[in-house]
């Protein structure tokens, strides 16, 4: 399984795991609704924000090793260990195209 993968599997694992957590405590207890869904909530938001820090920085998603200053081609970057193909971008994931006035065009027709 590559390392993306398991990052995936692992964070709908532990959000299904607090979405049963939280069913359970609802229906076993007589605590209120609202803070035991605010609990559940925040403690998936944290745990996903946590499994995923790793995917800031330019990893390879086949093993999880860091790219580091590996040249891009065309097509995204080869990792150096396992071979796999990861596509280039920056930090967030989002490539600036820039905008029609960088691109020489006057109106969009």
């Amino acid at each position: 399984m590559i390392w993306m993968s398991r990052i995936r599997l692992r964070v709908f694992a532990f959000v299904v795991g607090i979405a049963f957590t939280a069913i359970g405590l609802l229906s076993l207890t007589a605590l209120p609704a609202l803070p035991v869904v605010g609990v559940a909530f925040a403690a998936a938001a944290v745990a996903v924000n946590s499994m995923t820090s790793r995917l800031k920085h330019s990893i390879c998603h086949g093993c999880g090793r860091p790219l580091g200053d590996t040249p891009s081609s065309q097509y995204g970057v080869v990792c150096r260990q396992c071979g796999s193909l990861t596509l280039p971008g920056n930090a967030g994931g989002l490539v600036d195209s820039g905008t029609l006035e960088d691109e020489g065009v006057d109106e969009v027709a």
